[in-house]
């Protein structure tokens, strides 16, 4: 495997590994190409099977992102030749598997995909890697629903919530469950949906990820405004424009202060019309200084339709 100490590369293998990583970096693609093969020769002269899939993998990476299929499963599939033998390597193979069910997903080959995904399962299974096999169900998970298997992807992603729980990869799991609660949201499944943003929301606070949590608090927001619940879904609202607001994320605060004003223009008795309008030009300020015109001219019109509403 590339080896470091105090963060530093150390071998000459793993020197040339940085290197090609740098100039991938810098959009040097055919320099970043030369050098990791010149990387995977240098692990390969001296027997370091993982380091040298691994260097592979990363060509892999870098050909996937450039579209460039052909090449990327070239590489992939040459790293997975290397490891699939061997005991020490088995972790390397199943993610190398589930990098090549992420080349056909990409392919919109969804059969080789789901059959790729098959396949690493069953390594990270017998070795018991919780956390890669996690990622596997969550990836297969996303391919159902771009496919619109809504139910197949649910159950994916419980399993994959499940791994990460008992891994404890709290920021993983937290990302799955909002992934759940899109699903349970979209199927009107509102109990089941509010508690598990609840539980992302914890795990989110727990690892003091701002942008998370806020990000919880805006869905739990909109969810008890759909279901018409507006002391709740203001009080989410808030703390979610304060935290992006803390964490400086302008976009997602001018969003949930268009959330929030929904909520207070959408009932006479129980909202509230003057912080309807602080908040719509609030809003508004926002993406103006974003230089968003696009949202910035669909939240003035809909704070005009709104005036009119109430004061025509």
């Amino acid at each position: 495997m590339p080896r470091t100490m105090d963060g530093k590369y150390v071998t000459e293998a793993s020197k040339v590994f940085q290197m090609a990583d740098d100039h991938w970096k810098e959009g040097e693609y055919d320099e970043a190409r030369k050098l990791y093969s010149e990387a995977a020769t240098l692990y390969r002269n001296t027997a370091d099977v993982e380091g040298e899939a691994f260097v592979l993998c990363r060509l892999g990476e870098l050909e996937l992102s450039l579209g460039k299929f052909d090449n990327a499963e070239k590489a992939f599939m040459a790293a997975a030749d290397l490891t699939r033998d061997f005991d020490f390597s088995q972790n390397t193979y199943g993610e190398i598997l589930t990098k090549l069910g992420n080349l056909e997903n990409e392919r919109e080959q969804y059969d080789k995909a789901l059959d790729y995904f098959a396949q690493a399962k069953v390594v990270l299974e017998k070795i018991g890697n919780k956390d890669l096999l996690g990622d596997v169900f969550d990836k297969e998970a996303y391919l159902f629903l771009l496919t619109g298997q809504d139910i197949k992807a649910l159950e994916s992603y419980k399993k994959a919530a499940e791994l990460y729980k008992k891994e404890g990869v709290s920021l993983k799991e937290a990302s799955t469950l909002r992934a759940i609660a899109r699903i349970e949201m979209k199927n009107r499944d509102y109990d089941d949906a509010h508690d598990v943003l609840e539980r992302c929301r914890l795990l989110y606070r727990e690892n003091g990820d701002l942008l998370g949590e806020a990000s919880a608090l805006s869905a739990i927001g909109c969810l008890r405004y759909v279901i018409r619940d507006i002391e709740n879904s203001r009080k989410a609202l808030m703390k979610a424009v304060y935290l992006y607001s803390k964490a400086t994320h302008h976009y997602a605060e001018a969003e949930s202060l268009l959330y929030l004003a929904r909520v207070e223009a959408s009932d006479r008795d129980r909202g509230d019309f003057e912080r309807a309008k602080a908040h719509y030009k609030r809003s508004i300020d926002l993406f103006d200084f974003l230089g968003n015109d696009t949202m910035k001219n669909f939240v003035l019109e809909e704070y005009n339709n709104f005036l009119n509403r109430f004061l025509g």
